[in-house]
């Protein structure tokens, strides 16, 4: 009996966290407070050898502390909004992904990316970067940016 009220308890605090992160049919909104605690729990969150940590808002969306380089990355399917909020970095787009190996459906990471443009990005900036292109995101030593990152799938 015990074990049937734990995983009854299991599930539905599976089934809550799903409705969390899933795309909401809802509106929602959330405060300039609540912001900042996201941007406080991404930097919390943060994977020292990924230099990244981050807080999920819904299936398509989240916010992204880096305070060092990612990987090369690329979307075959999604678009990437980015909403800078806090701090500088450069974003590069295009060119050519340097070591690139698939790291689940329709998602490629690589060691770097040579021949990209460099787009400095700072609080306040707003940059789209399409599905199927090649990017990375570089951050100087002692420095860090926070962005609000929204996936979109183009028609």
């Amino acid at each position: 009996m015990k074990q049937a009220s734990v995983f009854a308890t299991l599930c539905v605090l599976s089934l809550a966290a799903a409705l969390w992160a899933a795309d909401s049919a809802q509106p929602l909104f959330w405060s300039a407070s609540q912001q900042k605690d996201f941007d406080k729990n991404a930097k919390a969150k943060l994977n020292p050898e990924r230099h990244l940590g981050t807080e999920r808002l819904t299936e398509s969306a989240f916010v992204a502390y880096r305070d060092g380089n990612g990987e090369a990355e690329l979307h075959e399917k999604q678009a990437d909004l980015l909403m800078i909020r806090s701090g500088e970095g450069i974003v590069m787009v295009g060119g050519t992904m340097i070591g690139g190996k698939p790291t689940g459906p329709g998602e490629m990471r690589g060691a770097s990316v040579e021949g990209a443009k460099k787009y400095p990005v700072s609080a306040g900036d707003v940059l789209y970067i399409p599905a199927n292109t090649v990017h990375q995101f570089v951050v100087e030593p002692g420095k860090s940016f926070t962005a609000m990152v929204v996936k979109l799938t183009p028609k």
